[in-house]
């Protein structure tokens, strides 16, 4: 056999194992696109099903899944983290019935006197605020340095802005009064 061929030979062999090798990695290290779409349609709370999921694309450079969906015939985005499976991001708008507030409590108790249901939402505080969004991210505030925190008004709406960064990652927050979360986004500091 000629010298050329075996060194052929040897080259589809390394790049042979090193493909198979960033596959283990790959299926070891990041969810499924499957289980990508499960994890969206259960922070939703809407049976996968009822969802079409137009692109489901990874991003090596933050280990994030970038997904476009359909519901209801709207579009709707979502960030999701490739390893642990969290919804990092959606601006679908989702009702908060898991957070602890008496908002809640009070609008339903309030609903049979009043006819007006601006006048039963409670406003929370900022504290309120960051407490939501440290749930919602499923954050620990000893780990964090709290970067901004702000009332705003825009587009009409009352709200929080909250950031906190850690050693990786910068995490944005927007807040309703009411307690919603708006938008929440987790980003690299070095991106």
């Amino acid at each position: 056999m000629p010298k050329w061929a075996k060194v052929l030979i040897g080259i589809v062999a390394v790049v042979a194992v090193l493909g198979i090798g960033f596959l283990i990695y790959f299926n070891v290290s990041f969810i499924s696109k499957d289980e990508v779409k499960e994890n969206i349609a259960r922070h939703i709370n809407v049976d996968e099903d009822d969802l079409y999921f137009e692109n489901v694309d990874l991003e090596l450079d933050n280990n994030q899944y970038e997904v476009d969906f359909y519901y209801n015939n709207n579009e709707y985005e979502a960030k999701v983290d490739a390893k642990e499976g969290k919804v990092i991001f959606t601006n679908y708008p989702i009702e908060l019935t898991s957070q602890p507030s008496t908002t809640n409590d009070d609008a339903t108790t309030n609903d049979d006197n009043t006819t007006n249901d601006t006048t039963t939402t409670k406003e929370i505080t900022l504290e309120e605020a960051k407490d939501i969004a440290l749930k919602h991210g499923n954050l620990n505030e000893s780990n964090l340095t709290l970067v901004k925190e702000r009332e705003e008004r825009d587009d009409g709406i009352n709200k929080y802005e909250i950031e906190w960064r850690d050693n990786t990652y910068e995490y944005d927050f927007e807040i309703s009064k009411t307690g919603e979360v708006l938008h929440y986004d987790k980003d690299r500091i070095n991106d």
